[in-house]
């Protein structure tokens, strides 16, 4: 398989871990069974595939509809696909997680290469 550009795959993980860390700052506490509940970036990362479009619709054992991100191995997603989920999470993040932190795109974008540098 043709290898895909590392370099962006880079960028949308540093994309990712930046949306994270703004919205596990804002994000209410919760609790379940008298037990604290805490942001988790995993959970996190497969929500940000799913909201910027790349999913699939599966079942579960109750008979529930979920929806289950596309693969990011390079073996699953080719450079051209990548490429798109980057652009779709960008808009994700600016309008569906943290759309009151007043980035716009080119900011974000910026933020992101500024990351980039120190990474």
């Amino acid at each position: 398989s043709q290898m895909r550009n590392s370099q962006l795959f880079r960028k949308w993980w540093a994309l990712a871990k930046l949306a994270y860390d703004v919205w596990s700052e804002t994000v209410p506490a919760q609790e379940y069974k008298g037990s604290p509940v805490l942001p988790d970036f995993d959970r996190f990362r497969r929500d940000l595939t799913i909201l910027a479009g790349f999913y699939r619709p599966v079942f579960n054992v109750k008979g529930e509809l979920r929806l289950e991100p596309e693969s990011l191995k390079w073996s699953q997603m080719d450079e051209a696909r990548f490429e798109q989920l980057y652009n779709a999470t960008i808009n994700a993040v600016l309008n569906k997680v943290m759309p009151q932190a007043g980035y716009t795109e080119e900011r974000l974008r910026a933020t992101v290469d500024e990351v980039m540098r120190f990474a």
